[in-house]
């Protein structure tokens, strides 16, 4: 049975809201690196709630400067009476979190806040590695694998998930205007920018989440060799890979191209495949 975290209840509840999947992967860590997973996933969360909680990008680069400067701040041990930034920084000191990288996550997110669309493929994958591979490489520096490991597991992993949540909030953000896939993209599936904008479905898109769904699934096999090298304690970091092939059939599903919601995961599917995965130690994707 699952122990009660330590991290606060602003932790907890900031990471079950933003980052569920990490945060039911951090829950089956032992202490005191559950915290710190927990934490990791509580900030990664906070950056990624910032563009839908401003009105204004200017309110969100606010935002953004003030982890930049936290994060400073972290570095040199102090306190600063933020729940999630303060169990950050007991992170930074207790497994020497590189501060670049932290620092790489929140600059990415600068993008999310406004209406451009994503200029091309070499700027996703840019964003994919600062954004959810840097999340994974941190987790897994905090249960103990080398930092060449991290880095080697993390990009794929990050590439095969960022993927999938990617395309599953195509239709959140393209209510407020903005395309989070390149154009190269959009060509390939035959659809338009303006109709993903308008929220008008289609064979279009359909072929656009059917090729997403093939790329998400190449990302995932570069991944489950790497896994086997890892111990049973290390996989926790990857644990929200399990979600992948619940992410690929409801994007497969006749209504995933409506546009009109978000392509949801229930959190039973979500406690269920990371908790299957964490026992029987293995998972795959769709079609991998």
């Amino acid at each position: 049975m699952l122990s009660a975290p330590s991290a606060g209840r602003d932790v907890l509840e900031r990471a079950r809201a933003g980052e569920a999947e990490r945060y039911y992967a951090a829950l089956l860590a032992g202490e005191p690196q559950r915290a710190a997973l927990l934490a990791i996933a509580a900030f990664s969360a906070e950056l990624r709630h910032i563009p839908f909680a401003v009105k204004e990008p200017v309110m969100g680069e606010i935002r953004l400067q003030w982890w930049r400067d936290t994060l400073e701040q972290l570095q040199l041990g102090a306190v600063v009476g933020h729940p999630i930034a303060d169990g950050l920084g007991r992170a930074i000191a207790a497994y020497q979190l590189p501060l670049p990288m932290l620092h790489a996550m929140t600059e990415a997110r600068a993008f999310d806040l406004y209406a451009d669309p994503m200029p091309d493929e070499a700027s996703l994958e840019g964003y994919l590695s600062k954004t959810e591979a840097t999340a994974f490489a941190l987790a897994l520096r905090v249960l103990g694998v080398s930092a060449e490991r991290a880095d080697a597991l993390a990009n794929p992993a990050g590439r095969a998930f960022g993927l999938a949540r990617m395309l599953a909030r195509v239709p959140e953000y393209a209510a407020r205007g903005k395309l989070l896939l390149p154009q190269s993209r959009l060509d390939a599936a035959d659809v338009s920018a303006v109709d993903i904008l308008a929220g008008r479905g289609g064979a279009g898109v359909r072929r656009l989440f059917t090729q997403g769904c093939a790329d998400i699934e190449r990302a995932g096999a570069a991944v489950w060799p790497q896994m086997a090298l890892l111990s049973r304690s290390e996989r926790v970091a990857v644990l929200p890979l399990a979600v992948l092939s619940a992410y690929t059939t409801a994007m497969g599903r006749p209504n995933a191209s409506s546009l009109r919601r978000p392509i949801e995961v229930s959190p039973w599917a979500r406690v269920v495949g990371i908790g299957m995965a964490h026992y029987l130690g293995r998972f795959r994707a769709r079609g991998s």
